[in-house]
């Protein structure tokens, strides 16, 4: 049985510039893979087959933005995939995992459009802070109303 994550995607900043989480994610979503940080929780856990939600949190909004399928397990990055990786704090992170299938959606589906829809926000007085940190897990309803929510 597949398992149901959120991976989260922040603004970086690359020579003092900062690139919004919006180009982060399309440039995930071109390459096909997403880099991690080894020691992040779950990263472990991690499996080919799992369904992931990307959330994107910047300055412009925060909310959900697309999904992929896993293809595998989470390994030590590439020396090509280190090539695709720009700015902070991605630079740093020292794993990998890839994209059977990933696509992102045209708009952000906000946190307020899904707050009441998903177990894990219902009675949190900050959703947003839910989805600090870069892998959350979530149920497979919870996955299957946001993914909704954006058709």
């Amino acid at each position: 049985m597949p398992g149901y994550w959120v991976f989260v995607v922040k603004d970086h900043v690359f020579e003092g510039r900062t690139i919004p989480a919006v180009e982060v994610l399309a440039n995930r979503v071109k390459n096909k893979f997403w880099s991690l940080n080894s020691r992040a929780p779950n990263v472990r856990n991690l499996s080919e087959g799992d369904h992931v939600l990307f959330y994107v949190t910047s300055v412009s909004g925060r909310g959900f933005m697309g999904k992929g399928v896993l293809a595998g397990p989470a390994h030590p990055i590439t020396i090509e995939q280190r090539f695709h990786v720009i700015g902070v704090p991605s630079i740093n992170f020292d794993y990998a995992v890839e994209f059977s299938e990933a696509e992102m959606w045209p708009r952000l589906v906000r946190l307020d459009e899904v707050r009441e829809r998903l177990s894990i926000l219902r009675g949190r007085r900050n959703p947003a802070a839910v989805f600090r940190g870069s892998i959350r897990r979530i149920s497979r309803e919870d996955y299957e109303n946001v993914v909704s929510l954006a058709r």
